[in-house]
């Protein structure tokens, strides 16, 4: 069978990781690919934002920058993963996002992955930190979760959804009606793919759907997803409102940035919930 190795990045530290049929390990010029990092502009806090938008002139051959970000930017690869026995490219691509979730921060196999900013530390994307051999353990547990998933490809693509959405939604930039959006999105591709791998047997509501999938998981259920609270949960009317009415808590989208009465972090909240549910997703309910 063809061995399959792909480059991926940005990661600042040289991951070394050997399990089963897959190897993962820092390029050979890591030390002069990370060494730059103390010159990069466009840094805040442990983030680099996306550059502003150049264009050059056809005709003088000028180039020009734009009063705005290019959004979309590529930062320089570090690592290559390998793999003895991969079904394909999208199989270590799949690999790569569940490392990524894993470390904590953005890493990709593409040329320009990258949507207006990403950390450039580990950790800054999760709450939790892998110790011992939870990398090794995290890479074979999603070696094993592809490899169990190959009838229904689209189980692997919810999973790298619900790890792009949680990043998406912790941009330091972003509006709380936008990160809200975005860990809504990723609670609702975690749901989906729970309830493809367990399938229910009954319709459930949006208002049951966390609360569900949490039971199904063995996580704690968030008492704003509680239904025996008040018969409803706290976050189902302000998704709601937030999607179909474009009301976010009471204003229209970017006017408000909390709810009245007792105060609810919803992102990071929601960013544990994610976290959580992942956890317990690729780990097969272990």
């Amino acid at each position: 069978m063809k061995k399959f190795e792909k480059m991926f990045g940005f990661c600042p530290e040289p991951l070394e990781i050997h399990v089963g049929d897959i190897t993962v390990s820092p390029l050979p010029d890591f030390d002069s690919i990370v060494a730059p990092m103390s010159d990069w502009e466009d840094i805040e806090n442990d983030w680099r934002y996306a550059p502003p938008q150049q264009v050059r002139d056809f005709m003088s051959g000028e180039i020009r920058e734009r009063p705005y970000s290019s959004r979309v930017f590529r930062l320089p690869k570090t690592h290559l993963i390998e793999h003895a026995t991969a079904t394909g490219d999208e199989h270590l691509d799949f690999l790569v996002w569940a490392l990524s979730f894993f470390v904590g921060m953005r890493l990709t196999t593409t040329e320009a992955g990258f949507l207006d900013a990403t950390p450039i530390k580990l950790g800054r994307l999760v709450d939790f930190v892998p110790l011992g051999q939870s990398l090794e353990r995290a890479v074979k547990l999603a070696d094993h979760f592809w490899v169990t998933n190959q009838s229904e490809p689209r189980n692997a693509q919810r999973f790298e959804a619900a790890v792009h959405a949680l990043f998406l939604g912790q941009y330091p930039q972003a509006l709380p009606f936008e990160s809200f959006i975005y860990l809504y999105t990723a609670i609702d591709a975690c749901y989906a793919l729970t309830q493809a791998l367990w399938p229910p047997g009954k319709y459930i509501t949006h208002a049951e759907r966390i609360e569900w999938m949490c039971g199904q998981l063995g996580v704690q259920t968030p008492s704003w997803a509680d239904t025996a609270v008040q018969g409803n949960t706290t976050v189902s009317p302000i998704r709601n409102d937030t999607l179909h009415e474009a009301l976010f808590m009471g204003a229209p989208l970017g006017f408000a940035a909390s709810q009245s009465g007792p105060p609810i972090n919803f992102r990071l909240e929601m960013t544990g919930l994610v976290c959580r549910l992942l956890v317990a997703l690729i780990d097969g309910n272990d």
